[in-house]
C-alpha cells in the first residue's frame, strides 16, 4: 500500500524521464509491477515519448488492459490512441490464443481490424496465419453447434450482420469449409449470408474454394430465391450456385449476368448453367450469340433450328469456339448448309471456318473435297485439333483424301497430322523404305498393331531408344525384333521400364512373354531396368534370394490382370512374396501392403479385410474387383479404423480421396452418405468415368447401387420434371427411378436433347423407355440424325424397333457400331449392317468394315464374298473370333489375296494377316512355319481346330520362333494341351522344354477312310476278329495298329482310322479293326471273344461266327476253351444286328492301308486320294504292312509308336509290291514299350530282318501249338 501511495506521488513526465536512463528496464516483472499500481498509465501511455525497447518491455503490462475493454469505445482508444506506438511490438506470445481468448467481444473485433489492415508483420516473430490460428479458436474452438460469439441481436453493438467483417476480417482468407461451420451453426448462419458487406468479403480468388462454395451453398439453402443479380463478380463463377437461380430471369437479366460471368469468370464451364441461361433466351441473333459465348452450349437443337442461316454463319466467330456434342454441331451444319446462308461447306477453307462444328459435318462432305485441298490446310493446327472431335469416320475420311492426294508412302508420312494417324492404312505403312526418317515416325501417334510395321526400323538405325515414343514402343513384338540385335532388343527393352513423368506402355502379355523369352539367360538382377509387367513371367531361378524384396518392389508397378489367368501368375507370385517378406497368417502390416505393391489387386477378400489401411491406398489402382474384395473393401472401411476415420465424420471429400473405388462400392457405403453429398461427388466422378470410357456394365452397375431405393408414392412425376438444365446436370438421371423417368420425361424434350440424354443414360430400363418415346416422337421412321445419336442406348432397342431406323449413311452405321457403346447381338447388328447395305451406292468398303469391326461375323457367307480386296488391304485390324469356320475362312481368303504384293516380306505380311491366320488353311500355315513369323500363344490357339492338331512338332516349332517358349509357360491351357497330348513324347522331347503328352496311340487322329465292298461297315478304333484258330488280343505275333483302314474283300466296307485283316494263326492288337469273315460286322471299341482255342483280350473284337453281329461293350460267355477278358463283347447268334459304326469283315489275303485309299477286289470301291488297281484279293497301300495269308503279324501306321502298354516291335517280313509302289508285307512282331521298328528300318537290313521274322513266326506257332 505503501509503494503504491509513492509510486502515484511520481508525475507521467518524471516517471517518463526515469524509464528513459540507461539500463534501467532489465526486469520485466518489476516494470509491470510499476504500472499494475499506478493510476496514470494511460496518460503516460498518450503523453511520454519512451525508447523503443521500454515500450517493448510495458507493453506486456497493459496488453490486457486493452483486451479487457467492455465497450467499443474503449477498445478503439486502447488500439488507435493509447498502444499506437506500442502495437508494432507485439509478439507471438501477445497475440496468442492464451492471451486472447477472454478477450472482450469489442476488444476482439478491434484486435481483429488491427492485425488485419495495420500491422506490420516484417519484423516479427509470427506471421497471419498465427493470427488466424488465434481468431479460429477464439470464434469456434474448433466446436460446433453453439451460437455464433459476439452476436446479439439484441445489442446494437454486437447485432451487425456483418459478422464475417468484423470477427473474421481478412483473414478469411485461412478459413475453410470447417472452420466456417465451426463459427456459426447453420440455423444461424442465414442471418449473415446476405449481407452485402460478407458478399463483398468473401469476393476473392485467395479464399479457399471449398470456404466460398460453403457460403454459397448455405446461402441458396436459406434461401432459394436469393438473386444472382446480388451476387459480387468473383462469387458468380461458383459451381455451388444452383442452376434454378439462373433460370426464369429476363432477356436483360440473362445478358447482364453473362457479360459479368464473361468478365470475371471467363464464361462458363457448368454445363447446367449455360443451359439455364440458354433456356432463358428466345429471340437469339449474332450479337446474343456472341454474348452467350460459351454458354452457347447449352442451347437445344430446337432453338439451334431456329437460327437463320445467315446468323449462323454471320457469328462463325463464336459458335466455332464453343463445345458442341454432335447433335447440336449436326444441326448447326444443316442450318449454315442451306441456301442462303453465304458459305458453301465445299472447300477446305469452309471447313477450316467451322472451327469446333466441325463436330457435325457428314463423312460425304469431307469426300467431297478435293484431296489437294484438304492436304493445304492438314498443317493448320486449329483444324487439326477441331478435326480430332469429329467422329471416327470423319476423321478416316479426312486421312484418306489426305493419303489421295499423294500416296507415295514417304508422303503419307510426312502429310498425315501427328495426331490422326492412327488412321493410316498399316499395309500402306508396310511400303515405307528401310532409311524412313524415325524422328518423324516418332513424333505420331500410332496403334500397336501399326507400330509392330514401323518397330523394326529402330534395328536399322541409331535413334536413341530412350527417346522411343510410348506409341511406337507399343508396336515390339517378336516379329518385328527378329531383325534386332540382342542389344539392341535389351536396350528398347530398357527404355520401357517405369521413368518419371511417363506412363507405362500397356503391353499384352504376347510382347511381355516375347521380351522375357529374348532377353532369358541374360537377365539382370536391376528389376526396375524392365517393364514391371516382364517381371510376371520370372521365374524362381530368375531371381536370387537376396534380391526378392527388389524383384517384389519392382513387380509391384505391373498390371496382373495381364497375365492369363490359366497361368495362375497371382497366387504363385503371392506364395513366394510370403516366404520373402516374412508374412504369415492372413495380416498385412503396412510395410508389407507397400512390398506387394499392385499384387494387392489379386488378393483374396480375408487378406483384404485384415491388411493394414494403407491397403485401401493401394487397391485404387487396380482395374477390378470380385464381389467378395469389394465386401472386404467396404468392411475395412465402415470399421472406422482406416485413414478415413470413424463413418459419420465422412464427407464428399471422403469420396474424393478414395480415388477409383467409389465405383465398385455398394449402397452399403453409398448409403451412408447423404443425398445430396452423392450427387454433389458424381457431378465431378461421371464425367472422367466416362471420358476415360469406363464399361457401360460397370457404370450402370454403379447408378443402381448409388441410387436411393423410393418408396413408391402417388402418380404422377413427384421428382421434377426433366428438362434441358436437368438433363445438363452431370449426374443425371440420379433421383429419377424407372418410373418417375418415364413420367416426368417428355417427349419434346427427349427430342430437344436427344444426344444429352442417351450419353447419361446407362440403365437397361431407362434405355428401353428412351426407345419407346423415340418411336412416339418419329410414328414414320426414326431420322438418321436422331438414331447417330443413340449411343448405348441403341442396344437396348428391338429387331422391331430397329426396322423402324433410317440408316443410309456411313455416319449412322459407325455411330451405332461404336464398340465403346457395348456390344450387339448378332440378329441386331445383322440387321443395321443389312438395312445400311440396302440403301443405293453402298457396299462393303475399308470405311464400312473398320466401323463394324468384329460385327462382321454376323454377315453370311454371301455378304461377306462381296468385300473386294481394294476395301480388305486397307482395313484396320478385325477381330474376327466369333466367326465361324466357313465365315474365318471366306475373309482369310480376300485378306490375304488383298496382301498379295507385301507377300515377299514375311515379317510385315505376317503382321497384317495374323488377325486373319484363324481362317487359314493347313498349306498356308505350314508355309508360315518356314518364314520366321515368331506366331504367338493368342494367334496359335485361334487356328482352326483341324488344323492346329494336325501340326507337326517341327511345323510348331517354325511357326512360334522365339515364342516356343510359351508352349512351356502354357502348357495347361486347353488348347495347347490338347495339342500336346496329339504328340508323341519323343517328339516333344527334341523341344527340350520339358513338355509332357499322355498319348498313348501310333498315329494322332488319323482321318483317312479307306471303302471296302458294300455291304459291311468297320468303324473307327474297332478291332475287328480274325478268322477261327485265331488269337484276337495282341500277345505275341501279330499286332494291328490304330488308325489303319485296310481294304476288304468282296461285299465288304472298311471305314476310317484302323481296319487291320488278321488270318488264321494271327494276333490282332488293340484298338485295331481287323477284318471278320463274310457278312458279319463288329462293334467300335468292343471285344469280343474268338471262338475255341482262341484268348480275347480288351479292346479287341474277335471274329463272330458267320452271319453274326458283336455288339459294342458287352460281355457274353465264350466258346468252350476260350478266356474272355474284361470289356469284352462275344458273338451273337446268327442274323444277329451289330452296334453301331462298324462293320469290318475280311477273311485272309486282305491288305490293311494308313491314311490312304487302297482299291479293294472285285466288288469293292476305294475311297479318294488314291484309287490303284491292285491284284486279286490284294491291296497294297502307302505307309502300311499288310498281312501275308498266314502266320503274319498284322501292323499299320509304322511311323507312329503304338499305344500305352502295346510294347510293339514291327519286324517286316518279305513284301509283295503292289500299284503305286506299295508294298504288301507281312510282319512279325514283339512287343516293347514305344518303338515302332517296321517300315523305318534300314533297307539294307531287310534280309536280316525277313530272317528273323521267319524265325519268329516259327517260334509263335510253336507257342501256339503248345497251348
Amino acid at each position: 500500500m505503501r509503494e503504491s501511495e509513492l509510486l502515484n506521488t511520481i508525475s507521467t513526465s518524471e516517471l517518463g524521464q526515469f524509464l528513459r536512463l540507461p539500463n534501467v528496464v532489465g526486469n520485466g516483472s518489476d516494470l509491470c509491477q510499476i504500472f499494475n499500481n499506478y493510476n496514470d498509465t494511460i496518460a503516460f501511455l498518450v503523453t511520454e515519448d519512451v525508447p523503443d525497447d521500454v515500450r517493448m518491455a510495458i507493453l506486456p503490462c497493459v496488453w490486457p488492459l486493452a483486451l479487457s475493454s467492455n465497450n467499443r469505445s474503449e477498445a478503439c482508444a486502447w488500439f488507435d490512441v493509447r498502444l499506437r506506438d506500442f502495437l508494432p511490438f507485439l509478439t507471438r506470445t501477445l497475440i496468442s490464443s492464451t492471451q486472447v481468448q477472454d478477450a472482450s467481444c469489442f476488444a476482439f473485433q478491434k484486435f481483429v481490424s488491427f492485425m488485419g489492415n495495420n500491422f506490420t508483420y516484417n519484423n516479427s516473430d509470427f506471421g497471419r496465419s498465427d493470427v488466424y490460428a488465434t481468431i479460429r479458436m477464439y470464434l469456434g474452438g474448433g466446436s460446433q453447434g453453439s451460437d455464433a460469439r459476439c452476436f446479439d441481436a439484441t445489442d446494437p453493438e454486437l447485432n451487425s450482420t456483418a459478422w464475417f467483417v468484423t470477427n473474421v476480417g481478412n483473414f478469411i482468407t485461412f478459413a475453410s469449409a470447417e472452420d466456417l461451420a465451426s463459427f456459426v451453426p447453420p440455423t444461424q448462419l442465414g442471418t449473415f449470408l446476405e449481407n452485402q458487406a460478407n458478399l463483398e468479403l468473401f469476393n476473392s480468388t485467395a479464399i479457399p474454394q471449398s470456404a466460398t462454395d460453403y457460403y454459397i451453398t448455405q446461402l441458396f439453402e436459406s434461401n432459394p430465391s436469393f438473386s444472382v443479380l446480388n451476387l459480387p463478380g468473383l462469387l458468380l463463377c461458383s459451381s455451388e450456385i444452383p442452376s434454378s437461380a439462373f433460370t426464369g430471369l429476363s432477356e436483360a437479366d440473362t445478358m447482364r449476368i453473362l457479360q459479368r460471368l464473361n468478365n470475371f469468370c471467363s464464361g462458363t464451364s457448368d454445363p447446367e448453367v449455360s443451359a439455364a441461361l440458354a433456356s432463358n433466351v428466345q429471340n437469339i441473333g449474332a450479337e446474343t450469340l456472341a454474348t452467350l459465348g460459351s454458354a452457347s452450349s447449352g442451347l437445344t437443337t430446337r432453338q439451334l433450328a431456329t437460327l437463320s442461316p445467315a446468323v449462323a454463319v454471320s457469328a462463325l466467330s463464336s459458335l466455332g469456339q464453343v463445345t458442341w456434342n454432335p447433335g447440336q454441331a449436326s444441326t448447326l451444319v444443316q442450318t449454315i448448309s442451306q441456301p442462303g446462308s453465304g458459305l458453301e461447306v465445299n472447300s477446305a477453307s469452309a471447313l477450316v471456318s467451322l472451327g469446333t462444328v466441325i463436330v457435325g459435318v457428314p463423312a460425304s462432305l469431307i469426300e467431297n473435297i478435293p484431296p489437294e485441298e484438304l492436304l493445304s490446310v492438314s498443317t493448320n493446327p486449329a483444324f487439326v485439333s477441331n478435326i480430332q472431335s469429329a467422329s471416327a469416320v470423319v476423321q478416316q475420311t479426312f486421312v484418306t483424301q489426305v493419303i489421295t492426294a499423294d500416296p507415295d508412302p514417304t508422303s503419307v508420312l510426312a502429310n498425315v497430322p501427328d495426331a490422326v494417324a492412327t488412321d493410316i492404312p498399316a499395309s500402306l505403312l508396310g511400303s515405307l523404305p528401310a532409311n524412313v526418317d524415325i524422328g518423324l515416325i516418332n513424333q505420331k501417334t500410332w496403334t500397336s498393331d501399326q507400330a509392330a510395321i514401323l518397330f523394326r526400323a529402330l534395328g536399322e538405325s541409331e535413334f536413341d531408344a530412350e527417346q522411343v515414343s510410348r506409341s511406337l514402343s507399343s508396336g515390339f513384338t517378336c516379329t518385328a525384333a527378329q531383325s534386332l540385335t540382342r542389344e539392341r532388343i535389351r536396350q528398347l527393352v530398357r527404355a520401357n521400364r517405369p521413368r518419371k513423368n511417363r506412363a507405362n506402355v500397356p503391353f499384352q502379355e504376347s510382347q511381355l512373354t516375347c521380351m522375357y523369352n529374348l532377353l532369358n539367360g541374360n537377365l539382370s538382377q536391376e528389376f526396375t531396368d524392365y517393364p514391371p509387367g516382364m517381371l510376371l513371367y520370372f521365374s524362381n531361378d530368375d531371381v536370387k534370394p537376396e534380391n526378392c524384396r527388389s524383384y517384389f518392389a519392382a513387380l509391384g508397378a505391373a498390371d496382373f490382370s495381364v497375365a492369363s489367368p490359366v497361368l495362375n501368375r497371382a497366387s504363385t507370385l503371392f506364395s513366394q512374396a510370403r516366404e520373402c517378406l516374412n508374412i504369415s497368417g492372413t495380416n498385412l502390416s503396412r510395410e508389407q501392403v507397400e512390398g506387394v505393391g499392385s499384387m494387392a489387386c489379386t488378393l483374396d477378400s480375408l487378406l483384404i479385410r485384415n491388411a493394414d489401411p494403407f491397403i485401401l491406398e493401394t487397391l485404387q489402382v487396380c482395374i477390378d474387383f470380385s464381389d467378395s474384395q469389394v465386401a472386404a473393401i467396404e468392411s475395412l472401411l465402415l470399421s472406422g479404423e482406416t485413414q478415413f476415420g470413424s463413418v459419420s465424420s465422412w464427407n464428399e471429400q471422403t469420396l474424393n480421396d478414395l480415388g477409383i473405388l467409389p465405383l465398385f462400392l455398394t449402397r452399403n457405403v453409398w448409403g451412408v452418405f447423404p443425398f445430396r453429398t452423392r450427387r454433389r461427388f458424381l457431378r465431378i466422378f461421371l464425367p472422367e468415368l466416362r471420358m476415360n470410357r469406363t464399361s457401360k456394365v460397370r457404370l450402370r452397375r454403379l447408378f443402381s447401387e448409388v441410387s436411393p431405393v423410393r418408396i413408391a408414392r402417388g402418380a404422377g412425376c413427384t421428382v421434377g420434371n426433366i428438362t434441358q438444365v436437368t438433363v445438363s446436370d452431370p449426374s443425371f438421371p440420379l433421383g429419377y427411378d424407372a418410373t418417375q423417368f418415364d413420367l416426368c420425361l417428355d417427349v419434346l424434350v427427349l427430342m430437344d436433347n436427344l444426344y444429352s440424354i442417351c450419353a447419361k443414360v446407362d440403365d437397361d430400363v431407362f434405355q428401353s423407355i428412351i426407345i419407346q418415346k423415340l418411336n412416339q416422337a418419329y410414328p414414320s421412321g426414326v431420322p438418321d440424325q436422331q438414331v447417330q445419336a443413340l449411343q448405348s442406348v441403341s442396344r437396348a432397342a428391338s429387331l422391331d424397333d430397329i426396322s423402324k431406323w433410317n440408316i443410309t449413311s456411313i455416319d449412322t452405321l459407325s455411330a451405332l457400331m461404336n464398340a465403346n457403346d457395348g456390344p450387339w447381338e448378332p440378329a441386331q447388328s445383322n440387321k443395321i449392317i443389312t438395312m445400311y447395305l440396302n440403301t443405293p451406292g453402298t457396299s462393303l468398303g475399308t470405311a464400312e468394315l473398320d466401323a463394324i469391326g468384329s460385327n462382321v461375323c454376323s454377315l453370311n457367307t454371301t455378304t461377306l464374298r462381296t468385300i473386294s480386296t481394294d476395301s480388305m488391304r486397307n482395313v484396320k485390324p478385325l477381330d474376327i473370333d466369333t466367326c465361324s469356320a466357313e465365315q474365318k475362312s471366306v475373309l482369310y481368303e480376300i485378306r490375304n489375296a488383298s496382301l498379295s504384293s507385301l507377300r515377299s516380306d514375311s515379317a510385315i505380311y505376317y503382321s497384317l494377316i495374323k488377325g486373319f491366320v484363324c481362317g487359314a488353311p493347313p498349306a498356308d500355315i505350314e508355309a508360315l512355319s518356314t518364314e520366321n513369323v515368331n506366331m504367338d500363344v493368342n494367334v496359335v490357339t485361334r487356328l482352326a481346330p483341324a488344323v492346329l492338331s494336325n501340326l507337326s512338332v517341327p511345323t510348331m516349332q517354325g511357326l512360334m520362333g522365339n515364342h516356343l517358349p510359351d508352349l512351356k509357360t502354357f502348357e495347361n491351357q486347353s488348347v495347347i494341351r490338347s495339342w500336346l497330348n496329339n504328340q508323341t513324347q519323343e517328339a516333344l522331347d527334341t523341344l527340350n522344354l520339358n513338355l509332357n503328352t499322355n498319348r498313348t496311340t501310333g498315329t494322332p487322329g488319323s482321318n483317312t477312310t479307306t471303302p471296302a465292298p458294300s455291304n459291311t461297315t468297320s468303324s473307327s478304333n474297332t478291332t475287328a476278329p480274325a478268322p477261327s484258330n485265331t488269337t484276337a488280343p495282341a500277345p505275341s505275333n501279330t499286332t494291328s495298329s490304330s488308325n489303319t483302314t485296310a481294304p476288304a474283300p468282296s461285299n465288304t466296307t472298311s471305314s476310317s482310322n484302323t481296319t487291320a485283316p488278321a488270318p488264321s494263326n494271327t494276333t490282332s492288337s488293340s484298338n485295331t479293326t481287323a477284318p471278320a469273315p463274310l457278312n458279319t460286322t463288329s462293334s467300335s471299341n468292343t471285344t469280343a471273344p474268338a471262338p475255341s482255342n482262341t484268348t480275347s483280350s480288351s479292346n479287341t473284337t474277335a471274329p463272330a461266327p458267320s452271319n453274326t453281329t458283336s455288339s459294342s461293350n458287352t460281355t457274353a460267355p465264350a466258346p468252350s476253351n476260350t478266356t474272355s477278358s474284361s470289356n469284352t463283347t462275344a458273338p451273337a447268334p446268327s442274323n444277329t444286328t451289330s452296334s453301331s459304326n462298324t462293320t469290318a469283315p475280311a477273311p485272309s489275303n486282305t491288305t490293311s492301308s494308313s491314311n490312304t485309299t487302297a482299291p479293294a477286289p472285285s466288288n469293292t470301291t476305294s475311297s479318294s486320294n488314291t484309287t490303284p488297281p491292285a491284284p486279286s484279293n490284294t491291296t497294297s497301300s502307302s505307309n502300311t504292312i499288310a498281312p501275308s495269308p498266314s502266320n503274319t503279324t498284322l501292323n499299320t501306321s509304322p511311323n507312329i509308336p503304338p499305344p500305352t502298354n502295346a510294347n510293339t516291335i514291327s519286324i517286316t517280313a518279305p513284301s509283295t509290291a503292289g500299284s503305286n509302289g506299295t508294298a504288301t508285307q507281312g510282319t512279325a512282331t514283339t512287343t516293347t514299350a514305344a518303338t515302332t521298328a517296321t517300315s523305318r528300318a534300314d533297307p539294307s537290313k531287310r534280309p536280316a530282318l525277313i530272317c528273323l521274322a521267319a524265325v519268329l513266326t516259327s517260334l509263335l506257332q510253336f507257342l501256339l501249338h503248345l497251348n
